[in-house]
């Protein structure tokens, strides 16, 4: 057989192998990926096959992040541990910009001699040779595989780079499937959290008005949210008087229900043993303001009936402006009575108010969930709506 022939059969039979072992990478490494939904292991799987197929010293993925300041996130490093020669040293952000501009793979034979890069000392000193390859998924870009140093000592070859970026090609798949596997668990335990959430919060509210002679009382929760910071309660404060609160925790989902709880809490502790509504709000602001966030505050409005005496005597602490409507003049009013919204400050002072009670006079407590709700025209419905309702 000719020589020609020879060299023609050896390039076919070297062909076949680096088919093979391509086919071999690609397979191991789904096998691998399947039996796992976490990422990081999806990562991890990736990373261990590639170090292992070009023979490097170590390798990485970068993911890409949201954050302008940190476009690139290290979510795997891992080193060839085999001999335990090899320390772990990172890609610098000069590099990894290079991939990320120019959005294709990058060949680095010698670092300390490449024009392209501006190196500092400790990375040429760390790195001889690299790969960087894109990780894509479809269009989009979301990652890059890096893998640095041969272990024989020589620059990668061609057949490296062709390689690895097939791994990479096929990771960007599996990689955008466990990202959407962890997603869709996360949305469900957190839907599942937030049900439970929101049952324990109208457990803690009302289930039905409380009798109390001479007083009809109704109410109605609707929250934005799953789950909100809005609170009421009505409580039998003895001698005829009823107690009746409606607080508004400021923000929205699971921490200010949360700290809803704790007012309700507090409130409960505290209405025993009171002189009047102000003192009351004083109370609960000193002990609020101590472990409140500082970025939290309550709107809070309590008032007490007192039916035997025919007067309802009430506070404000930020809250929105009472509404009455007197029997006696058939008219609507707010009953302005200011007062700082508990939690911001320990100093806050408050002040009680009294009025005569009239049969027939209604008084409303809303929170500005009912004020500040748009219509389809984008118009607030605000004060001047709701005494016209």
């Amino acid at each position: 057989m000719s020589n020609p022939h020879i060299q023609r059969l050896q390039n076919e039979i070297e062909r076949l192998k680096s088919a093979i072992q391509e086919l071999t990478v690609l397979n191991e490494i789904a096998i691998a990926a399947s039996s796992t939904l976490e990422v990081d292991q999806v990562l991890d799987i990736i990373v261990e096959k590639s170090i292992r197929s070009v023979q490097a010293e170590q390798g990485s993925i970068l993911l890409l992040t949201a954050q302008d300041d940190t476009p690139l996130k290290t979510l795997i490093r891992q080193e060839n541990l085999t001999t335990g020669r090899y320390a772990s040293y990172k890609v610098g952000a000069n590099i990894t910009g290079w991939v990320l501009k120019n959005q294709q793979p990058l060949k680095i034979d010698n670092l300390a001699t490449d024009s392209r890069f501006n190196t500092t000392e400790e990375e040429r000193a760390q790195i001889q040779s690299a790969l960087c390859i894109p990780i894509r998924f479809r269009t989009e870009m979301l990652g890059i595989l890096i893998v640095t140093n041969k272990k024989t000592h020589e620059p990668f070859s061609e057949s490296d780079l062709r390689l690895l970026s097939i791994i990479a090609a096929q990771s960007g798949q599996l990689i955008r499937n466990s990202q959407l596997q962890e997603e869709t668990i996360a949305k469900k335990r957190m839907e599942q959290e937030l049900a439970m959430a929101r049952t324990i919060q109208h457990g803690l509210l009302p289930v039905e008005s409380i009798h109390a002679e001479h007083l009809d009382i109704a109410s109605y929760f609707s929250p934005a949210d799953e789950v909100s910071g809005d609170y009421y309660d009505y409580f039998h404060l003895g001698e005829g008087r009823v107690g009746i609160v409606m607080a508004d925790v400021s923000g929205h989902g699971t921490s200010s229900a949360l700290m809803m709880t704790m007012v309700k809490g507090i409130l409960h502790t505290l209405a025993n043993d009171f002189s009047s509504t102000d003192e009351l709000l004083a109370k609960i602001n000193v002990i609020l303001t101590q472990i409140m966030p500082k970025e939290m505050f309550v709107t809070t409005m309590f008032l007490v009936f007192d039916t035997v005496n025919g007067q309802l005597h009430y506070s404000n602490a930020g809250h929105n402006p009472l509404l009455r409507f007197a029997t006696d003049s058939q008219a609507c009013e707010l009953l302005e009575l200011r007062g700082p919204a508990i939690g911001l400050t320990r100093l806050a002072k408050y002040s009680e108010k009294a009025i005569d009670l009239h049969a027939g006079d209604l008084f409303v407590l809303y929170t500005d969930g009912v004020t500040e709700a748009f219509n389809s025209r984008n118009e607030m419905f605000e004060e001047a709506r709701l005494l016209q309702a």
